[in-house]
Formats: structure tokens, C-alpha cells, sequence
């Protein structure tokens, strides 16, 4: 056994591994003489100044000396390969040496991450070493490979190898193949059979490859400067909104795109649901001749933001321009509220008085009461919001506003100091609204009003609360304010798979499909590796059948499913294995996020509820608003994060990697953390609908309990309940376990 030697100071390793790597055969450290250590010795004092530069975070100098450490020793000696292996793993950049050094292993991933780290100038080499080799599911290996050299402009090899890959892939595997082959055969000039491809694409109905299929469409017919190239792209993006190549087609059509109005137009829509707010704003300032709706819609992207003066500028020069446009109504509403946020709420009132003026018939009108109160009641005007809201109950108790409006007018009440008049109408609320998302919050004040006179009453409605909704925020500040103890969960320490064959519900010995799975996922193609889990679940019967299997290999994709389809297996709430629990709340991509957390500031498990809210956690996800990734970030938002922290490498396109969502989410959610003072339930309000509403809900002149009911989106309401309730289990599950 080597002995463990003290690392080197950093500037003395520095200067120890320059030396090793340019072969200096002379030099004194400590009165010793390099010249005279035997092979052996050497690679034990490059592998040690590796270690040590690994240890201060100089990855790739340390890869350098760990190749030197494994060169220095013979191909028979064992310790080459651990040697090799250390370089291997030390570092993610591309490394064609490293990548031929593992090439001499027969370790079943050796050429898959071999692949990883030469990409396709390993190209030959890699086909000549699964020829001779008996590779674990080379299939995988040729579609790698294939892609790898397309990317490399070595289009026919990539065609030639695609022969290797067979048809019945999982789907994710399929659409891949696709994908490469039809890019291969456009590069090779084989365009009838391209359009073969892509006809049988159109016929599928699979929109998010026929988007793809056209994005590269559009790329080879912009390079060869053929027609069509623009109608490929506006295809592309209409298509699949939120694909992972539109920020790269955006930088390829700028030009075009600011000197074409009509295409300019068309792409409006599909930018605003895609999240590319920012290119859509660029579009619309420095186009000579915008499209108005597309300037409306860029103006939203605005106020989206938080980017109030600017959303109101551009709202006033539409105005001005297109007086009668299509987007005018909803351009005086929009323009009106903005005002208000901005604290220019007179004028705010006057615009959405214009409104009602010259559209009494359009589709919102009966949301005009609402606009007009809640304007007043972000900017603290309680009195004077009181009978908008009155007005929302009497002309329009049908509209979609009318739960908002009487909750508000009972805050409105309780505010303006008239307790007696709002704990009636809190009353009448809950009486009246009972599936509103306002219900709770309304028990929780008629409560807290009451027991603040001494009626016991107030006792008997906050314990009610509790017992009906005890996951709910209200009930968190009902027992903060009666003394009890927070909610957490129950659960026992029975195994899983004790559980579940306790329940008649057997674990399934996982078949090959599930542990080819595996393999990919130790290979780092856990996107391929999902699509094997699903056949085997297919196999056994579903998710849950193999959830002790997903628990024991960090599965992460599969595993809240199969815990959700057991969980109602329990007799009771306190007949669930911690096991159970997490399968459902994991701590996923431990290597990603942990790490993030303690560079920003942020507890981990604190990310992992938000990342379970987000996604659960599904790398792939993406919503209707453009938010993409495990964290679910908006391109824009994310855009704003790399420009403040100085990323030059930033693409909305690269948000589906988990480790970018991952780095970027955490540094932007501890960012929001420490502006509102550590609270995590106005964090995750702020993180789900911008802190910019949170602001406008009391997030800085509030308690918590007051801002929580003042959140006016049920979708936020709902996420910041769910984070809260997510991070308690979080704590419980593993802070409270050690």
C-alpha cells in the first residue's frame, strides 16, 4: 500500500508539474534528484502533483499529469489502468490522448467515455475498436459516433456506421437516429432520400421531430443558398415552440428576420410561448418597420420581467401608432396596470377608464372592477379599492375575478381597521366559495380576527383548519399562532421491499431492459437510458414494480412515478416506509446540486423542492410559457443570470442540460432568497411568478400570512404551498435523519 502523502503547496505543485510535463530530467526539489527515480517513481510523483492539483480545482492540469503517470508505467501493470482511469475522470474536456489510452481497456465503458472525451476525431479508431471487441450495446455507441461525426463535417462515415443502428430502439433512441440520418443525408447530397425521412416525420405527427427536421432543414438550404431556407425556420419554431435550436436559429436569421416584416410577424406568437421574450423584444426595437401585434407582444414580455417603465413606453407608442389595432383593448388594460406598478396609480385608473369607454363589449370587461381595486390595493389605497370590489360582486358575481374580489374586499376591510365588517365577510367568503384557492386563507383570518377578541370561536375555526387541509400554508401560520408544533411526515423504517410484499404488491426481478438502462446511465446517456427503464416497465407491469431497483441506482427520472403508484397501498398515513417517501422526494443529481448550493448560498434541500415542483425531475420538461429544464427557467431570466455573473457560454439552448438548469436555477433562486431576507415561502412565490409580483404582494412590507393571501395567480398560491410542504418533508426525510 502507497503511503499517503501531503499535498504540495499550490505554487510548488504548479511549478512540479510544469516540469513533469515538458520532461525536464534534472531538478532538485528537496535536495532529490529526478534524474535518479526509476520509472515507477516518477509516475508515483506525477500521479501525486495530479492529485494535488485535482485537489485546488485545476482538473485539466491534473488530467495532464495523470496521462504522464500512466505513460511512465508498462500496459501490463495494473496500476496504468486505475492511472488512466483518474485521468479520465478528472476532467470533461476533450482529450483525444486520454481517449486512446482508454481505448486500451476492455472495461465496458472505456469506449463510451473514450467517445465522450475525442469525440469524432476518435472517429476510426472507435469503429475499428467495437469491430474487434465485444462492446456492451454498441448500438449506442454507433448513434453516439454517428452524431459525433456529423458534428465533426465527417457526414459520410456517420452515414456509413448508421447501417449498425437497428429499428427497434426506444423511441428517444428512434427520434435520434432520425434525426442524424436525415441531417447525414442532407450533408451527402442525397436529398430524395432526406425528403423520404421527412415525409415519413410529417406523417407521424411527432412536431417535436418534424421541428428539428426543419431547423436542419433550414440550416443545409442556408448554407447552399437555396429558397425556402426561412419558411424551414418559421416551420421550426411554430412547430415545437420551446426546442433546444431556436436561440441558434434566431442567431443565424437575425438579419433576415429584422428586414422581413411578414416573417417578423409569424414568428411572434411562436416566440412569446417559446420564452424567447428577449429576442422578440430585439425584433420589435430594432425592426424599421415592426409588426404591431408582435410589438404588444414584446411589450409583454416587459412587464413579464419586471421591466415596468419599458413595458409602459411601449404600450403608449402603440397606442399612438396603431390606435385601432387588434391588440388595442388588452394594450389600454395592460397599459393602465403597468402605470400602476410603476406608482403612477391615478393615472393607471384614468387608462382603464379609457378603456371601459371605448370597449364596453369586448370579452374583459367584467374584470374592469378587479383591475381597478387591486391596482389600488398593491399601492396600499385600501379605502379607496373597497367598492371596486363591491362593485365585481354586485354587476359580475359570475366572472373569473369575483372569488379575488371578495377575498380582497374582506383584506380590504380588515385592513382599514374595520374588523367587525370583515370577519362577516370572511364569513359570507367561506360560506360562498368553497372551492376557491382563497378558502383556507379566509379560515385562517376569521380565525386569527376572533381570537385576537377573545372569542374562542377563532380556537375552534383554526383547529378546524388544521385538521381539513394540514399540509396547507394557513394552517402552518394556524398552529405558528395556537403554539402547536409544525406538521411533518410519518413514516416508518420498514425496507421498501418489505412493504410492498407485505401489501401483495411483489418487486419485480428487473429484466435485461432494465438493467441495459443501467448500463446507459453509468455510460452518462441517461437520455437513452430512460427509454430501456420504460420497456422494462412494460415488462414487469410498471414503475412501481421496480422502484426498490430505481431507489438502489440513483434513477432519478423513474422514480417519483413509482412511488405515486403506490402510494395509496398504505392502510393509514403513518404505514409508509421512509423509502416510500423517497421515491418521491429525492435528493437527485446530489453531484450538480450540492455543489451549486454551497457556492451561492442556497440549502440544498430547499433546491430539491423547488426542483420537485419544477419538473419532477424531468430533465426534458418544458411548460407552455417557454420555461425549460429540471428548474424550469425562462430563457430570458436565464439570460439576465449568465450577464450578471459574466457566463459568456450562455444559450437558451443548452437549459435542458441538467447541470446548466441546475447552476443557473440555484444561483438565480439564492439570488431571490437573499433579497427577501431568507423567507423560503415568498421565494418560491418570487422564483414562480417573478419578485417583481412578489414586491406588489407585500413580499417587503408584509408578514408572511399577508402575502401568502395577497398572492392573486392560484398557480403561485398553489407553488409556494406545495414548495413549502415539499421542503418540510425534505428536512424531515434527511436533515432530521442524521
Amino acid at each position: 500500500m502507497r503511503s499517503i502523502v501531503k499535498p504540495l503547496s499550490p505554487l510548488r505543485v504548479l511549478f512540479l508539474s510544469c516540469i513533469l510535463l515538458i520532461g525536464c530530467t534534472t531538478l532538485q526539489p528537496d535536495g532529490n534528484q529526478i534524474a535518479d527515480l526509476s520509472l515507477e517513481q516518477r509516475s508515483w510523483l506525477a500521479e501525486t502533483c495530479g492529485d494535488s492539483l485535482a485537489a485546488i480545482g485545476l482538473s485539466d492540469e491534473a488530467r495532464e499529469c495523470f496521462i504522464r503517470a500512466a505513460l511512465l508505467r508498462t500496459p501490463e501493470d495494473s496500476l496504468r489502468h486505475d492511472l488512466i482511469w483518474k485521468a479520465a475522470d478528472v476532467s470533461d474536456a476533450s482529450s483525444v490522448i486520454c481517449a486512446q489510452l482508454l481505448l486500451e481497456q476492455t472495461d465496458s465503458l472505456a469506449p463510451y467515455k473514450a467517445l465522450q472525451l475525442g469525440g469524432h476525431e476518435l472517429g476510426r479508431e472507435l469503429i475499428s475498436y467495437i469491430s474487434r471487441h465485444d462492446c456492451v450495446m454498441p448500438e449506442y455507441l454507433y448513434l453516439v459516433l454517428a452524431d459525433s461525426l456529423l458534428a465533426g463535417g465527417e457526414a459520410d462515415l456517420a452515414l456509413m456506421i448508421m447501417g449498425n443502428i437497428p429499428d427497434d430502439l426506444p423511441e428517444t433512441a428512434l427520434r435520434s437516429r432520425t434525426i442524424i440520418f436525415y441531417r447525414a443525408l442532407l450533408e451527402t447530397g442525397r436529398l430524395s432520400d432526406a425528403d423520404s425521412v421527412f415525409t415519413a416525420a410529417e406523417i407521424s405527427g411527432d412536431d417535436e421531430l418534424l421541428s428539428l427536421l426543419c431547423h436542419y432543414s433550414g440550416i443545409w438550404m442556408l448554407r447552399e443558398g437555396t429558397t425556402g431556407n426561412r419558411e424551414a425556420f418559421q416551420r421550426s419554431f411554430e412547430l415545437w415552440p420551446a426546442a433546444p435550436v431556436h436561440a441558434h436559429g434566431y442567431d443565424m436569421l437575425r438579419e433576415f428576420i429584422l428586414n422581413d416584416r411578414s416573417m417578423a410577424a409569424a414568428l411572434a406568437d411562436p416566440f412569446y410561448s417559446g420564452g424567447l421574450w428577449n429576442e422578440l423584444y430585439d425584433i420589435a426595437v430594432n425592426s424599421h418597420d415592426p409588426d404591431p401585434h408582435l410589438w404588444y407582444l414584446a411589450a409583454r414580455t416587459r412587464d413579464r420581467l419586471g421591466f415596468y417603465e419599458t413595458a409602459v413606453e411601449m404600450l403608449e407608442q402603440y397606442h399612438e401608432k396603431w390606435p385601432t389595432g387588434s391588440d388595442t383593448p388588452d394594450v389600454l388594460i395592460y397599459l393602465g396596470r403597468n402605470l400602476g406598478r410603476t406608482g403612477n396609480w391615478q393615472r393607471g385608473l384614468e387608462v382603464i377608464e379609457q378603456y371601459a369607454l371605448e370597449f364596453p363589449d369586448h370579452y374583459r370587461i367584467g374584470n374592469l372592477p378587479w383591475y381597478m381595486g387591486n391596482m389600488l390595493t398593491e399601492n396600499r389605497q385600501w379605502q379607496q379599492a373597497i367598492p371596486w370590489f363591491r362593485m365585481t360582486l354586485e354587476k359580475y358575481p359570475f366572472n373569473v375575478t369575483a372569488d379575488d374580489a371578495h377575498f380582497y374586499l374582506c383584506f380590504c376591510l380588515m385592513k382599514t381597521g374595520k374588523i367587525s365588517d370583515s370577519m362577516e365577510e370572511f364569513g359570507n367568503f367561506i360560506s360562498r366559495w368553497t372551492g376557491s384557492v382563497y378558502l383556507s386563507s379566509a379560515k385562517y383570518w376569521l380565525g386569527k380576527l376572533l381570537l385576537a377578541e377573545g372569542n374562542p370561536d377563532g380556537s375552534v375555526i383554526l383547529e378546524q383548519l388544521i385538521d381539513e387541509a394540514p399540509a396547507s400554508l394557513p394552517a402552518n401560520f394556524a398552529r405558528e399562532l395556537l403554539g402547536k408544533p409544525a406538521w411533518k411526515p410519518v413514516f416508518t423504517g420498514e425496507s421498501l421491499t418489505d412493504w410492498m410484499t407485505r401489501h401483495g404488491h411483489s418487486p419485480a426481478r428487473p429484466p435485461e431492459e432494465a438493467l441495459r438502462g443501467l448500463f446507459l446511465q453509468e455510460a452518462g446517456l441517461r437520455r437513452f437510458a430512460d427509454g430501456e427503464f420504460r420497456r422494462a416497465e412494460d415488462i414487469t407491469g410498471g414503475p412501481d414494480y421496480l422502484a426498490p431497483f430505481y431507489l438502489q441506482n440513483g434513477i432519478w427520472e423513474r422514480r417519483p412515478v413509482s412511488g405515486y403508484l403506490m402510494w395509496d397501498l398504505a392502510g393509514d398515513d403513518n404505514d409508509r416506509p421512509r423509502e416510500l417517501w423517497m421515491l418521491r422526494y429525492q435528493m437527485a443529481w446530489p453531484e450538480l446540486v450540492v455543489p451549486a448550493g454551497e457556492k451561492y448560498g442556497l440549502d440544498s434541500l430547499f433546491a430539491w423542492a423547488i426542483i420537485r415542483n419544477e419538473s419532477m425531475f424531468q430533465p426534458t420538461c418544458y411548460s407552455e410559457a417557454g420555461a425549460r429544464g429540471l428548474i424550469q427557467m425562462i430563457p430570458s431570466t436565464s439570460e439576465y443570470v449568465a450577464l450578471e455573473q459574466g457566463w459568456d457560454d450562455y444559450s437558451p439552448d443548452r437549459l435542458y442540460d441538467p447541470a446548466v438548469s441546475i447552476e443557473y436555477g440555484i444561483c438565480y433562486i439564492a439570488g431571490v432568497l437573499h433579497e427577501f431576507s431568507g423567507d423560503p415561502v415568498i421565494t418560491a412565490a418570487a422564483y414562480n411568478a417573478g419578485p417583481h409580483n412578489a414586491i406588489h404582494w407585500g413580499a417587503i412590507d408584509m408578514e408572511t400570512d399577508e402575502f401568502y393571501s395577497l398572492i392573486t395567480y392560484n398557480e403561485t398560491k398553489i407553488y409556494a404551498q406545495n414548495v413549502h410542504h415539499a421542503y418540510i418533508i425534505y428536512r424531515t426525510l434527511y436533515l432530521d435523519q442524521k
